[in-house]
């Protein structure tokens, strides 16, 4: 058995609570290789992209190219499950919400670890800063999704919204677009910057525990975010999203609307 004294004579490093081990081990559980996140699973990888530890350079996994058609079978899905997301109504709707904030917080270390590895941010920006706001942001607009009835009245949801996200705020920018959203009944395409998908893939994957089958979407180089509770997450990265059906949300100019009167 170790004692103190050992210790103290060796002085040797205990392991980092922010070691990257745990944050490895999900990318070689998925064996490096990431599909689109649609109908609560990932699809098989197809035509893939690297995504680099900015740090060191190295591949940290491959990730799925999103195509026409995985964009329209995201939007598709998406439309299907709005009008359902859209009735359940916003109590029950800030149960998911509520539930997802948890998650968030739960796997709030992965979170970091990933996004730091991903993004290159220091540890210390994404544990202490960007995570914490990403539950937060998610609590609040749960608190909104109730009280919409009675302090809204009459406000309609606008279907489904488009969502792109840049590399410098992954998570964070995917809170501040597909919370609002959701809360307003709407579900979301979720475009997550090609240098930077791990995150919005995490999330997509921990959805399904808040009881998000079928809501949320990502595409790597062309996301989804689609709705039973919300959406189906694609996880792709460089394919324009179509625009018809979508609001455009970009980093720096909100949406033009989530929902109307």
């Amino acid at each position: 058995m170790t004692s103190v004294a050992s210790i103290f004579d060796s002085m040797a490093y205990g392991p980092a609570p922010e070691g990257d081990a745990e944050a490895l081990a999900w990318i070689a559980g998925h064996q490096g290789r990431f599909g689109h996140w649609i109908n609560g699973a990932f699809t098989a990888p197809g035509a893939v992209f690297e995504t680099r530890n900015p740090a060191t350079g190295k591949v940290l996994a491959e990730v799925s190219q999103g195509a026409g058609g995985d964009i329209s079978a995201a939007v598709a899905a998406a439309r299907a499950a709005q009008v359902k997301w859209a009735r359940m109504g916003g109590q029950r709707r800030a149960r998911v919400l509520y539930a997802l904030a948890r998650l968030v917080q739960k796997h709030a270390r992965l979170f970091a670890v990933l996004e730091t590895l991903d993004n290159g941010k220091p540890i210390r920006e994404a544990r202490d800063i960007d995570v914490p706001l990403v539950a937060r942001h998610f609590y609040y607009h749960a608190g909104l999704a109730q009280l919409l009835d009675s302090e809204q009245p009459g406000l309609q949801p606008v279907g489904v919204c488009g969502a792109v996200i840049p590399w410098n705020f992954p998570l964070l920018m995917l809170a501040w677009k597909v919370a609002p959203a959701l809360a307003a009944g709407n579900t979301v395409v979720l475009k997550p910057a090609e240098y930077t998908p791990l995150t919005a893939l995490f999330f997509a994957e921990i959805s399904r525990e808040g009881g998000c089958p079928r809501v949320f979407s990502t595409s790597s180089r062309a996301m989804a975010i689609r709705g039973l509770p919300w959406s189906r997450i694609l996880a792709s990265t460089r394919l324009p999203l179509p625009a018809p059906p979508l609001l455009a949300a970009r980093s720096g100019r909100p949406p033009r609307a989530v929902a109307r009167r």
